[in-house]
């Protein structure tokens, strides 16, 4: 069956491609509107590790751009959530999940590729740390609410961004930490952000547009590893 669910991924990636990113394990902190399509869109590729962080129940207000969850789902662990939905796309992925915040994950097992998709300035710079401590490659998404066109978001370095002030503040923090924002990759939006009184508001399109391309990023750098090794 699994063959069956993943045909045209093999076909579009090449046999030997694919089994390569099946052995690969993600890590995906934040499990909301961006993490969410990029972990389901990783699935649905035919990745089968999966590491999965996120503290958070599911709210109804989440329901209008989180693609992981139902109204059945209110008042759940996300985490919970997001492991019965990766099962339901394919039975034979392997999920280890934890219900707390990035700065109190360890990295006490292999990861290949760590996702970003966490909205908090502390716990992204925590997270930069310690993949760079353990030599894991990383992508980071930057601010997506306040935004509607989802043509904007495209993939860069942190320090190559602007128009963000969510990116200014992380942009401070990398330096203060000693880390190169030239090796930071990030996904960003050009759009400028609504001045709605500082309050976050967000519909599907732009975190979506995200986490699309977080999964997009990430299925070409492993595979570009993988010709490394030929």
């Amino acid at each position: 069956m699994a063959n069956e669910i993943f045909t045209r991924s093999m076909c579009l990636l090449g046999k030997d491609n694919f089994n390569y990113i099946q052995e690969q394990v993600i890590a995906v902190f934040g499990l909301g509107g961006v993490g969410g399509t990029a972990l389901e869109a990783l699935a649905r590729t035919g990745f089968k590790h999966f590491i999965i962080v996120d503290y958070d129940k599911v709210d109804p207000s989440n329901l209008n751009r989180q693609i992981l969850y139902t109204y059945k789902d209110i008042g759940r662990l996300k985490v919970d959530v997001a492991q019965e939905r990766l099962l339901s796309i394919n039975p034979e992925v392997k999920v280890k999940k934890y219900c707390q915040k990035s700065q109190e994950f360890v990295f006490d097992k292999r990861v290949d590729f760590v996702v970003d998709a966490i909205d908090d300035v502390d716990g992204k710079i925590a997270l930069q740390l310690k993949t760079r401590e353990n030599n894991i490659e990383s992508i980071m998404s930057l601010g997506m609410a306040n935004r509607f066109n989802p043509n904007s978001v495209h993939l860069t370095t942190l320090n190559q961004t602007h128009t963000d002030p969510l990116a200014k503040k992380i942009r401070y923090m990398v330096k203060r930490n000693n880390l190169d924002p030239k090796e930071i990759a990030v996904v960003i939006s050009d759009e400028l952000p609504q001045k709605n009184e500082g309050k976050l508001y967000s519909s599907m399109m732009v975190p979506s547009s995200s986490g699309l391309t977080i999964a997009s990023y990430i299925v070409e750098r492993i595979i570009e590893r993988r010709r490394k090794t030929l």
